[in-house]
């Protein structure tokens, strides 16, 4: 699942009545959003691919600080890009999302961070063509919400889709759907045995909903 790349913003895109993304200025500024977190903040949770030949050395990273020293690989275009460049942190980029995995291989960085819901489908896959292993011992996290974006000539829909989330939030029922589908996930990340490391995240809009803890999951809900 590769959301994190850009979103263009097409005559086309405009045309359709709701799309997912991670949100960002540009996208909040031409699309209509509902500030409703629907992975409730869990592609900031990033797990990190490395290689086996890589696990000795990266045994030792622990801190930030220490994160500083290492090569990330991310796509281009990603929001996730600027969020590591912000917290001063070192990204090698590509265009092509396998081209990600090959310079992991080749060495040309030491560690690729992938949301902790892409993270296994996406190692059964590529571990099959290359030396692939996920760090055991750490985490990054930071705000990263995925909204749904409506067109602006559309706000009757927009709104019929808020009232229902409201509801299904008031009743319980999108936190029971919430885990229902994405729990497993949770649960084979081992989140309580990690070091995490929170980033900043400077490319948020302003009127991102941070301070509403009900809209993010929280670590004291991971069982």
């Amino acid at each position: 699942m590769k959301s994190e790349g850009k979103l263009e913003i097409t005559d086309e895109l405009l045309l359709y009545h709701v799309n997912w993304s991670m949100t960002n200025i540009d996208r909040e500024n031409r699309l209509l959003p509902l500030r409703t977190p629907i992975f409730k903040g869990l592609f900031g949770w990033r797990l990190m691919f490395t290689t086996q030949k890589q696990l000795p050395y990266l045994s030792q990273v622990k801190t930030l600080e220490d994160l500083k020293n290492i090569i990330f690989i991310q796509g281009e275009d990603w929001p996730d890009t600027f969020i590591l460049r912000d917290n001063d942190l070192t990204v090698a980029t590509a265009q092509d999302f396998e081209s990600l995995f090959v310079m992991l291989d080749k060495g040309r960085g030491q560690l690729f961070p992938r949301s902790l819901l892409e993270i296994e489908s996406e190692k059964n896959f590529y571990e099959k063509k290359i030396d692939l292993v996920v760090l055991p011992q750490l985490m990054l996290k930071y705000q990263s919400p995925i909204y749904f974006f409506f067109n602006k000539d559309n706000p009757e829909i927009a709104k019929a889709v808020n009232e229902g989330l409201k509801v299904m939030r008031k009743s319980g029922e999108f936190d029971e759907l919430f885990f229902k589908y994405n729990g497993d996930f949770i649960k084979n990340s081992h989140l309580h045995d990690k070091i995490i490391i929170e980033l900043k995240n400077n490319q948020l809009p302003k009127l991102t909903p941070v301070d509403d803890k009900s809209l993010w999951l929280s670590l004291d809900q991971v069982p």
